[in-house]
């Protein structure tokens, strides 16, 4: 016996589910169902093998599909279970279902390639004891300061002193790097958004060798523009002009900002921004914490 087992559900069902942001889905008329025992290697080469032969495999549907693949083989096996997978092509919706969902997957297209996002539905109320460790397994949080699981907890803290009634009306959506994550209720009003900075902690004094690594993250994972590449460059040449304890060092351009610490991470005696202007040239301005200045 397969595996797999599949069915056609017409009409717009998918909308409900998958939420008010998911402005494709919604232009789908037709959702292929799989049925899987867990989103594996096994399941999903079966369903693909089907899906090929029903026709349905179209180019952006072979793309979304095999970055689903990818992607969630390097989650744990308990996020590969009880949840599902709705998959866009050009014109068709596959979804696959292991078990009972408490985690729902979803994978189109964006602006620069295909995107995993993650949904939890929580019920009638959404407090910070809805966010579970296991949702953030494999995903490395790109503030090394702060998780945002820690961000996301203290920003529904917040709310809940503010406005305690209004729990049960919210959606809290967490984006840093490559995840996607929102908490919803079941009739969500308000958006909360947590969004971490890039920040990476140097220890006590700038550490070259940290730096190239981050460097290397950056370029590998094609968030390294040609403006932010030149501010790195310029940091490297000009190493010795940034060593100071207790420091901060923001480097911004091409609409990305990276933020290196050094020292205490709560306080910064020294600030450097690092920058560059229309011809792509690299510049950098000093402050000093005025609270440290001495007058005769």
């Amino acid at each position: 016996m397969s595996p797999v087992s599949g069915q056609k559900e017409t009409g717009l069902r998918s909308a409900a589910l998958l939420g008010k942001s998911s402005p494709s889905f919604t232009a789908m008329s037709e959702i292929k169902n799989y049925t899987v025992p867990s989103l594996d290697l096994d399941s999903f080469l079966s369903a693909k093998v089907k899906i090929r032969q029903e026709g349905l495999l179209d180019s952006n549907l072979k793309t979304n599909l095999e970055f689903a693949v990818q992607t969630l083989e390097g989650f744990p096996a308990s996020k590969r279970r009880d949840v599902s997978l709705t998959v866009e092509g050009e014109r068709q919706l596959v979804r696959f279902t292991a078990g009972t969902p408490v985690l729902l997957y979803s994978v189109r297209l964006g602006p620069k390639g295909p995107e995993l996002h993650q949904k939890v539905p929580v019920g009638a109320r959404l407090d910070p004891t809805c966010l579970n460790e296991c949702h953030f397994a494999g995903h490395l949080c790109q503030d090394e300061l702060e998780s945002c699981m820690e961000q996301a907890k203290r920003v529904l803290s917040r709310e809940a002193q503010k406005n305690p009634s209004g729990l049960s009306e919210l959606e809290l959506r967490i984006t840093c790097g490559e995840l996607r994550l929102t908490y919803i209720t079941q009739q969500p009003q308000r958006s909360l958004v947590v969004q971490p900075r890039r920040r990476t902690y140097l220890g006590k004094s700038l550490n070259l060798e940290r730096v190239l690594e981050l460097k290397t993250s950056l370029e590998r994972s094609g968030v390294m523009g040609k403006g932010l590449l030149a501010c790195f460059q310029h940091l490297l040449l000009h190493y010795g002009q940034f060593q100071e304890e207790n420091s901060r060092l923001v480097l911004q351009s091409d609409g990305e900002m990276v933020e290196l610490v050094c020292g205490r991470p709560d306080y910064h005696s020294t600030q450097y921004y690092i920058f560059t202007d229309g011809q792509n040239q690299a510049h950098s301005h000093r402050v000093q914490d005025i609270d440290l200045w001495e007058y005769d």
